[in-house]
């Protein structure tokens, strides 16, 4: 598949799950996402520049924009964009720069970035290596990766194992480009494969297992 055909195909997935996706998501996973901003917090200091990939509506970059000095959240998806510089105007938060990007070759220098932010993304991604190579360039010495991605391959309850199977199926069919069934050290096994040193983990969510991961540059 080459990628002006994925590209296309991953805006069609995103662009249409744009308006509802705050209140689909939000509703069920609420505190994955709290823990996610918390986490992301933890590791920030006022004065740094931040990069998203995959950022959708934006809930984490304009979660931790008032900590540091700005974030550029991008997105392949327009529609995903559109939402989040709504919201972004009415908070009236100001240093956040949204924009539309491929996260396999994005427009900034090397060594842009302290932090680059990965959440909810990579077991949605067609490539994820180059994904974190990516952010790997970007990357400022010494400057972390951080983000949470769902472990489909750890063990989970029958009915949220039903909800993996049908969205295995939408895969089959097309409905959804690309999925990964991780496990929590197919994650570390990948970032270490990308010259990433793992720092610190946890799961957010149990079922399916949300798994967060902070790595710095090696």
């Amino acid at each position: 598949m080459n990628d002006t055909v994925r590209q296309q195909k991953e805006r069609v997935l995103w662009d249409k799950q744009a308006l509802g996706y705050d209140g689909r998501n939000l509703k069920m996973y609420k505190h994955a996402y709290d823990l996610s901003i918390q986490k992301t917090c933890a590791v920030l200091s006022p004065g740094q520049k931040v990069l998203e990939i995959g950022c959708g509506t934006g809930i984490i970059a304009l979660g931790i924009a008032p900590l540091v000095e700005s974030v550029t959240a991008t997105d392949i998806s327009p529609q995903m964009v559109a939402v989040a510089e709504s919201k972004a105007r009415d908070a009236s938060i100001h240093n956040v720069d949204f924009r539309v990007c491929d996260g396999y070759v994005l427009p900034f220098d090397d060594q842009s970035f302290d932090i680059v932010l990965l959440f909810n993304v990579l077991h949605f991604t067609r490539e994820p290596a180059t994904l974190l190579r990516e952010a790997h360039r970007l990357l400022k010495p010494g400057g972390y990766v951080v983000g949470a991605t769902d472990c489909y391959a750890e063990p989970v309850p029958m009915p949220i194992g039903l909800m993996i199977g049908i969205q295995s199926l939408l895969k089959q069919i097309g409905v959804i480009p690309f999925m990964w069934h991780y496990k929590k050290e197919d994650l570390h096994r990948l970032l270490e494969e990308c010259s990433f040193d793992i720092v610190e983990t946890d799961v957010l969510h149990p079922a399916p297992v949300n798994y967060y991961v902070c790595a710095k540059k090696a």
